[in-house]
């Protein structure tokens, strides 16, 4: 409804705007593109911040008539930006420090918070942080605070919670497993017992570690001497020849001689040469000796000799030899092979019996025990782990049986004044495992969002002889233990940088106009953009592969009087929830007006909004906690975890955090949390109380604890 130019004096009024609409035969450029991101952000003595920006050809001149197209440097612009001084001082602040407890602030009420206990963010008690906060002026570092505004200081203290421990909890060790009852003598092979303990309730929030032994072993207790039966072994019989059928191949070129079969008798006897039942052998003694042993019958061929003669008598025991001999026969001795005395002896010498008692060990060796010597004693009479000699050399001790030439027991004494026998051994001397120092954290391993960062230690030296061991190694290579960290990149810090479209390249060219199917291509390159604007070129694959604008582009270049349309503009934005009944679209607009008869194509492009396609859902996303941090240098004590948070897209896909902030998302969870690496406590003992009294009144079956 029209009314009075008057009323609309108040008004504000749209102020018009000169445009130019080509004629058919004129030459159409598009439109400029926005201005680029400007290459510095403040100007100084050596800066000065410049954007640019480009149009490119449409349509060229149909000719004679139509308006000429210009020259490629008119197709550019460039200007100055940001012509405001830069800031010369700025508050620099450095990671907030760990979690401590703060005295002045009661903690909460301890039953109430012991009862949470298996909630992981139930808290204790209230604790500070402190962090650093400096002046800096731009190139320079450091500078004295009055330098910088005490308006926009940040802080530098801050209230923080920390969480309630939780102590490991083990059952008490099981009883000892059984050991085997059955004596065996000679055996060497030691039987063992064991028990083990498990594991009920894992330690949190710095309490106290489980301990590293859950299963202990030991040596069975051996009865020191079984019942006195020994296997008796009697004269080898002659020698039988195997059959032809059962010896198949061996040598022999007759059944008359080759390889054969000897046996013997053997028979079971007490200590004294009484004779006793097979099984008692079978079941106290060792091993049954051997009842048939291969042989030969010498071939006519063969050299042939007698058996040995007895020893002869010795003339003297212990210093004394006997001599035993034999004596080629037929006509070996004629044959040069068996007058080789090598091949063939023909007399044995052995040194004569001592007639004196031989003492045989018995029983496990003890452990080996280092002299009492250089002990110093610690504070209120204790020995202190660190003050005791622990490893170097010592003596070890085994029992012993004393026994006659005539293989029948005796008195020890007999033997030697101490009854046992003594060795030289040595206690190795404990090596810790070594690692390498961290090597540097690793680049974050998303480029936008959430990701982790990495360093490791490699091994040095394996742990032995009962040095403290390695932290859990990677279980791939064994040699790496990993410290883990999230973080969290700036979605902006890559973009996509695009230069300007080149000429239209026409596939099919129509001498007369220059027009039809077409193609232009630009380069499009990943750069860091820093607070001065993109810089240097990087890597593709840290810019977002969905945001890479287009480098080539097929269009139909119009001809004469074709109608000309813009680019497409950018879609509008879906309306959430998203759901296939709300619609996006975009729009062009024609930049020159069609010849007579022909007519413009739509200018409006409408789709539906899909779910994870064109239309999005946001949320948060709180990583896990990084491993404990600890301060530079140290290996256990108080430190500080941490975790991030992060906008995740309904796809999956990690997105830059103001895409949840548009939304008031609530950000309700703890970003920081104390945590303690607990520090090795050395073992204290007291000194050894005197034996107590053995067990046994008389042989070697009794033992001596000392508790």
């Amino acid at each position: 409804e029209y009314v009075d130019r008057q009323l609309c004096r108040d008004a504000i009024l749209p102020m018009p705007i000169i445009c130019e609409v080509p004629c058919p035969k004129d030459c159409v450029l598009s439109p400029w593109t926005t201005w680029s991101l400007c290459s510095h952000t403040c100007s100084g003595k050596n800066t000065e911040g410049r954007q640019m920006r480009a149009r490119s050809v449409l349509a060229y001149s149909a000719g004679e008539g139509g308006v000429q197209c210009p020259n490629s440097s008119a197709l550019q612009e460039v200007r100055s930006c940001n012509d405001h001084p830069c800031t010369v001082y700025h508050w620099q602040t450095g990671p907030w420090g760990q979690c401590i407890e703060d005295t002045s602030v009661p903690s909460a009420n301890s039953t109430g918070a012991r009862a949470g206990v298996g909630g992981g963010d139930s808290s204790c008690s209230v604790g500070m942080q402190t962090r650093k906060v400096i002046c800096v002026r731009v190139n320079v570092g450091q500078v004295p605070p009055k330098k910088c505004p005490e308006s926009i200081r940040p802080e530098t203290v801050r209230p923080c919670l920390l969480p309630c421990k939780r102590d490991c909890s083990v059952t008490p060790y099981s009883d000892w497993s059984a050991c085997p009852a059955i004596c065996k003598a000679g055996g060497n092979a030691k039987r063992k017992q064991n028990r083990k303990r498990i594991i009920i309730q894992l330690p949190a929030n710095g309490g106290q570690d489980c301990p590293e032994v859950l299963a202990q072993e030991r040596d069975c207790e051996v009865p020191s001497v079984c019942l006195g039966y020994r296997w008796k072994t009697h004269k080898w019989r002659r020698c039988q020849l195997v059959p032809w059928s059962v010896r198949q191949d061996s040598p022999g070129a007759v059944e008359t001689c080759g390889p054969g079969l000897q046996a013997r008798a053997v028979s079971c006897r007490k200590q004294d040469g009484g004779q006793a039942d097979m099984g008692a052998c079978l079941k106290f003694a060792s091993s049954m000796p051997s009842l048939t042993q291969p042989c030969q019958l010498p071939c006519q061929d063969d050299c042939q000799l007698t058996t040995w003669s007895k020893f002869s008598s010795c003339t003297q025991d212990c210093v004394g030899v006997k001599t035993r001999k034999r004596m080629l026969v037929g006509k070996s001795k004629k044959q040069d092979q068996c007058k080789n005395n090598q091949v063939y002896p023909l007399s044995e010498i052995q040194y004569c019996p001592c007639n004196k008692y031989n003492a045989q060990p018995v029983g496990n060796w003890s452990d080996c025990i280092l002299p009492e010597g250089g002990r110093v004693e610690g504070q209120l009479g204790m020995k202190v782990q660190g003050d005791i000699k622990e490893c170097g050399q010592g003596y070890r001790y085994q029992a012993m049986v004393c026994y006659d030439q005539d293989n029948r027991l005796v008195e020890t004494s007999r033997c030697n004044s101490h009854g046992y026998i003594e060795e030289a051994c040595i206690i190795p001397c404990p090596s810790d495992c070594k690692l390498s120092e961290w090597s540097n954290w690793s680049r974050c391993s998303k480029s936008c969002g959430s990701g982790v960062k990495v360093r490791s230690k490699w091994l040095r030296e394996k742990p032995y002889n009962g040095g403290r061991p390695c932290p859990k190694l990677d279980h791939v290579n064994q040699a790496q233990v990993y410290e883990v960290v999230p973080c969290l990149s700036d979605c902006g810090q890559y973009v996509w940088v695009a230069e300007p479209w080149s000429v239209w390249k026409v596939s099919n060219v129509d001498l007369k106009e220059n027009c039809g199917e077409g193609v232009q291509t630009r380069k499009v390159r990943c750069m860091q953009n820093t607070i001065d604007g993109p810089s240097d070129p990087v890597e593709d694959y840290l810019c977002d592969p969905e945001k890479m604008p287009l480098g080539a582009r097929d269009r139909q270049l119009p001809c004469p009087e074709d109608c000309v349309l813009s680019d497409w503009g950018a879609w509008s934005r879906c309306s959430l929830p998203c759901n296939k009944i709300s619609t996006r679209e975009r729009t062009t607009y024609p930049v020159r007006q069609p010849g007579e008869g022909k007519l413009c194509p739509n200018t409006t492009e409408t789709e539906p909004c899909s779910l994870n396609s064109n239309c999005y859902h946001y949320s948060y996303n709180i990583t896990d906690w990084s491993t404990c941090q600890l301060s530079e240098r140290a290996v256990c004590g108080s430190g500080m975890k941490t975790r991030m948070l992060d906008c995740v897209r309904s796809d999956g896909k990690s997105v830059d955090l103001k895409f949840c902030e548009e939304l008031g998302l609530d950000r309700k969870w703890q970003m920081n949390a104390s945590c303690v690496v607990e520090c090795p406590v050395n073992c204290q003992l007291s000194d050894w109380s005197p034996w107590s009294e053995c067990t046994q009144t008389c042989g070697l079956a009794g033992t001596s604890p000392s508790p």
